[in-house]
């Protein structure tokens, strides 16, 4: 008789759900990645062996352990695979009342290769003015972007929205850095709380 866990699954199903949750986590990271293209037939089949072998621990053990050494070789390369359990989204635009909802401002410098970004009490342009007094003296490369905005983590996804004194079209181009970069992003604005 299989033993049975209080959801009603049997022992098995325990390390399978694991490992697909392990699948799923790592298939956002690498959707957020720009060469995501490369690694589609593989979760395809990783996905298909799971679902086939959802009774078969060794297909789950297999399975799993491909899985990680994907993630290992990312993390190797320097990346952070754990990012694939976040999202972020951009959401129009907010005032004041914003606050009541428990959203924050934040200013945010995009450069080709960096994030920076202040929060705080003041309003957007006091923590532009402290950001641009803590980065003015570093080299970076290409153009500075700023852009004005609220956030709040809604469970796992960080909402940005457009601050009033956010033009429409920087908020614009705020959003499609989010949906081309996330990974760049997430990476700097992980901490936030």
């Amino acid at each position: 008789m299989a033993l049975k866990f209080f959801s009603g699954d049997t022992i098995f199903s325990r390390p399978f759900r694991s490992t697909w949750e392990l699948l799923s986590e790592t298939t956002s990271f690498i959707n957020m990645r720009e060469d995501a293209d490369q690694y589609q037939d593989t979760l395809r089949k990783w996905r298909r062996r799971l679902q086939e072998g959802s009774r078969d621990p060794e297909i789950q053990r297999q399975v799993r352990e491909e899985i990680v050494a994907v993630r290992k070789s990312f993390r190797q390369s320097g990346y952070d695979v754990s990012l694939g359990s976040l999202d972020i989204q951009c959401d129009g635009f907010r005032n004041e009342t914003s606050l009541n909802e428990g959203y924050k401002r934040i200013v945010i410098l995009i450069a080709d290769q960096e994030v920076f970004y202040e929060v705080g009490e003041g309003n957007h342009l006091d923590l532009w003015e402290a950001l641009e007094r803590k980065t003015r003296k570093l080299t970076l490369r290409g153009n500075r972007e700023y852009h004005h905005l609220w956030y709040l983590w809604k469970e796992r996804i960080l909402i940005l929205s457009g601050a009033d004194s956010e033009p429409k079209e920087a908020f614009d181009r705020f959003c499609k850095i989010v949906e081309t970069k996330k990974l760049f992003l997430l990476s700097a604005l992980k901490k936030l709380r």
